[in-house]
């Protein structure tokens, strides 16, 4: 499986794809340290940031990260689905191979904003 990096950074002059591409290098960078108290602080501020989509991101997952890697992978699929749902905004069609609950979260998070 490719990193979706990879991906994002064909898009990396669309300021909100750069910006999520420091959010993840920042998350992998405290999770690979073990700086985990500040990695769950990046997702809380993640989380302030990107309010709307992570309160349906938790609707759609009622069971939360009990552990640090589950907590770090959660971050990672958000934010993962946050960069697609942004490159679908802007009319660009990536390679990704979503699920059906995947397609339906990246659906729910674009169509309010219309």
């Amino acid at each position: 499986m490719n990193d979706y990096l990879t991906t994002f950074e064909q898009y990396k002059d669309v300021k909100e794809i750069a910006d999520l591409i420091d959010e993840v290098k920042k998350l992998r960078e405290y999770y690979r340290t073990q700086q985990y108290d500040k990695m769950q602080q990046h997702i809380n501020e993640l989380t302030g940031k990107y309010l709307i989509e992570t309160l349906t991101w938790n609707t759609g997952h009622p069971s939360m990260p009990t552990t640090v890697q589950q907590a770090y992978l959660n971050a990672e699929s958000f934010l993962r689905l946050k960069g697609i749902s942004i490159l679908l905004q802007k009319g660009i069609k990536t390679q990704e191979q979503l699920s059906t609950d995947e397609a339906a979260f990246i659906e729910s998070t674009i169509m309010p904003q219309e």
